[in-house]
């Protein structure tokens, strides 16, 4: 999977267009998304612009053991 960042002013264009190949997914509030080469064909394709991103490793929850009091 490959993470794009895409314009404020065409985002809801180029996701709407997006989900007509693939479902894609949010991973960032900038708007960046998780999409795949084909998504990036189509974009092109309609001349929507975006970026490539660096996708930022998740934070993983550290487990707790609890005990009992």
């Amino acid at each position: 999977m490959l993470t794009i960042r895409l314009s404020k002013a065409e985002w809801g264009k180029a996701w709407r267009a997006m989900i007509e190949i693939a479902p894609i997914r949010l991973v960032g509030d900038d708007p960046i998304y998780e999409v795949l080469p084909a998504h990036l064909d189509l974009l092109s394709a309609r001349g929507f612009r975006y970026e490539i991103v660096p996708l930022r490793p998740r934070r993983t929850e550290k487990r707790r053991h609890g005990t009992a009091d």
